[in-house]
């Protein structure tokens, strides 16, 4: 970039909604405003000569589904209550993913309705899109305007009338991780590997569809999540993630509700009536490290490297950094230096990590920490489906599962044996919580 070239100023504002593409109408009322708001955009095109041909029958019916999820996806926002925006996909390699399995509602229809909206003051374009790094972008946000009430049932939002329909992808690669974590996808010719994968999300999806799952004090409307998702009963069809272009590397379930909210906010929960408990492996990275080094599991909490047990939490973040750095750490982890006393260097502190387990010493700064993420994602996969198949609703955390409350102790001895199949040793330390 030239250095007389201007970045467009940051414009700070709320946390901006995710657009999710499988939002769709349930009621016949909302259906019927949807389709009048399609017609009133196919006859403002025709009236302005903005299309010269007569669209072609799927692609008549894949404007109407971008319509629709736009559609839906701003009364929920509106139903959220604040001056959050939506931010919509419009990058070339994002809508144009050139694989047959690609989502329906994105194309060049897609930005055809955005444009489509705008025109007829609709919507308002807030801010458009751009990357200021090769990892860090700026989405592109619109918001809902008061001439859009006149066609959608935005005062008050008819948020009940939204459903979300299955993903028809389940499984995603990714590549390298962006500052934001929305890494793109890219595409991967489809393998017995990959099939697997799909048939165990898919069966998961299947019993969590069919689930009584409840979240509470949701009369007077909904809430962001901490992802920028909406927190909401419904959204609870789950994909898998891998990352960094390799199936050998991630692999966690993404997707639930439950996964937008904040731990405090996870009381709200109810599963078969009943609140949740969240039973949770303990320590897994490094413990899962200690496998791959053939070594013995210490006893005791890994995590309580020095300072008679304060700073835990900082020895956590740093020695999950360590397992994940390609290289050694030259600067300390984000919200970790916090946790050490006053004048503490990193490179004392990691040498004091490396002195309390030297077994596995040799695998810092090695990358591992994906490989260990995959090995994770894998016990979960077989926890939930093993519950599942004992009629237990387990709601995936990716080392956690909460469960309804009088089901805990079946899931943690159900973790337990998991962990023991997995790595040949009886140490798995599982605990039990209940959200407050």
């Amino acid at each position: 970039m030239n250095k007389d070239d201007k970045q467009p100023p940051m414009i700070a504002q709320p946390k901006p909604m995710w657009f999710d593409p499988q939002l769709r109408a349930k009621s016949v009322e909302l259906r019927s405003a949807i389709t009048g708001l399609t017609d009133t955009l196919r006859e403002h095109e025709r009236a302005n000569g903005l299309r010269r041909r007569r669209r072609k029958e799927e692609d008549r019916e894949k404007f109407g589904l971008a319509v629709e999820a736009l559609a839906c996806n701003l009364i929920l926002l509106k139903a959220t209550g604040t001056d959050a925006r939506l931010a919509v996909p419009r990058s070339h390699g994002f809508i144009w993913q050139g694989s047959p399995s690609a989502n329906p509602v994105f194309g060049q229809h897609f930005l055809t309705a955005i444009e489509l909206m705008a025109s007829l003051d609709f919507i308002a374009k807030e801010q458009r899109g751009y990357r200021i790094s090769t990892k860090l972008k700026v989405p592109s946000l619109i918001g809902p305007t008061t001439r859009l009430a006149e066609h959608l049932p935005l005062a008050p939002p008819d948020w009940r009338s939204i459903y979300q329909t299955h993903d028809p992808v389940l499984v995603i690669l990714k590549e390298g991780k962006d500052a934001d974590g929305r890494a793109a996808a890219i595409p991967y010719a489809e393998s017995p590997q990959s099939k697997k994968f799909a048939n165990q999300v898919r069966r998961i999806n299947k019993f969590l569809r069919e689930a009584d799952i409840e979240v509470t004090g949701q009369d007077t409307g909904l809430s962001l999540g901490k992802d920028g998702h909406i927190i909401a009963r419904y959204r609870r069809s789950l994909r898998r993630i891998f990352n960094n272009g390799t199936w050998q590397h991630g692999g966690r379930l993404a997707g639930g509700f439950w996964m937008s909210m904040e731990r405090a906010q996870r009381k709200r929960i109810r599963i078969d009536g009943e609140r949740v408990a969240d039973v949770d492996y303990r320590q897994l990275f490094p413990r899962l490290a200690y496998v791959r080094a053939n070594k013995t599991q210490p006893e005791g909490d890994i995590y309580n490297v020095g300072w008679h047990g304060t700073g835990r939490d900082g020895w956590k973040k740093l020695m999950n950094a360590m397992l994940f750095s390609e290289g050694p750490l030259r600067n300390w982890p984000e919200d970790t230096r916090q946790h050490f006393p006053s004048g503490t260097k990193l490179r004392a502190a990691i040498e004091m990590l490396a002195a309390k387990h030297a077994p596995i010493a040799h695998l810092f700064g090695t990358g591992l920490g994906f490989q260990l993420m995959r090995i994770e994602s894998d016990m979960l996969i077989e926890v939930v489906s093993y519950l599942a198949g004992v009629g237990v609703t387990a709601l995936p955390l990716h080392d956690a599962v909460l469960v309804a409350e009088s089901k805990a102790n079946v899931a943690a001895e159900g973790m337990r044996d998991v962990f023991e199949r997995w790595t040949r040793s009886p140490c798995a330390i599982v605990s039990i919580k209940f959200p407050s």
